[in-house]
């Protein structure tokens, strides 16, 4: 077991390669449900593979890397996430590791079957991982109901089962906005990156949204979080 955090630029990255189970259970505290620590300390402890908790990334939740060059396997997840979502998207990466201990050691490229990233294979160490968290103890009720529903044939992401995910960020309303499907047709809104824009319809299953400075046309996910703006 191996544990990293990062820390924003220009702080440097803040090593735990020896961090003691004490740290690790500190760390990990900040980020699931409490009922949940035991369990996944279990698995880190039991795995070869080094845990990196960074700061929110824009383009995924967290990721899989294999051991390469004498190097551990590494699971990293966005500390950003809530706490049920930081779970799941752990036990999701879990999946993948254990996917790669079972079928995917030396040699697999050559293989004329390669195992695919979320395959059957995938599915099965996922549900499996995940049916000891399935409890109201650890996820609210109304997450649970969704999470035990999208287990039974859960997607490669967890944000692309649209029922999931709008409670995963509706919890996150407060510091993060409102889902666009959320606001009003013509309400105005700021992204992350500061732009302005005006809600129009809907185009099947994304919205268009004028972007005020230029008049151009943009698509948003119904998902997506933005700002509400008074203009």
């Amino acid at each position: 077991m191996q544990l990293s955090l990062f820390q924003p630029a220009p702080a440097p990255l803040i090593q735990h390669d020896d961090a003691p189970l004490v740290k690790l259970q500190s760390l990990l505290s900040e980020q699931i449900p409490a009922c949940a620590l035991p369990p996944v300390l279990d698995w880190i402890i039991a795995h070869p593979v080094r845990l990196l908790i960074t700061w929110g990334r824009k383009t995924k939740s967290g990721d899989f890397r294999p051991p390469k060059k004498g190097s551990p396997a590494i699971i990293s997840v966005n500390r950003t996430l809530n706490p049920s979502a930081f779970l799941i998207t752990l036990i999701h990466e879990m999946a993948h590791f254990q996917v790669f201990e079972k079928h995917c050691k030396p040699g697999f490229l050559k293989r004329r079957h390669r195992v695919p990233p979320h395959g059957k294979e995938w599915k099965e160490d996922f549900r499996q991982l995940m049916k000891p968290y399935l409890s109201p103890d650890i996820f609210p009720e109304n997450i649970l109901v969704a999470l035990s529903v999208h287990m039974q044939n859960p997607r490669a992401s967890t944000y692309s089962d649209p029922d999931l995910a709008r409670l995963l960020l509706g919890v996150d309303i407060e510091k993060n906005g409102l889902l666009i499907e959320e606001l009003t047709e013509g309400a105005t809104f700021v992204t992350d990156s500061g732009m302005l824009f005006r809600k129009e319809g809907k185009l099947r299953r994304r919205y268009r949204c004028i972007r005020l400075k230029d008049r151009k046309l943009y698509l948003f996910s119904p998902l997506a979080r933005v700002f509400p703006a008074d203009t």
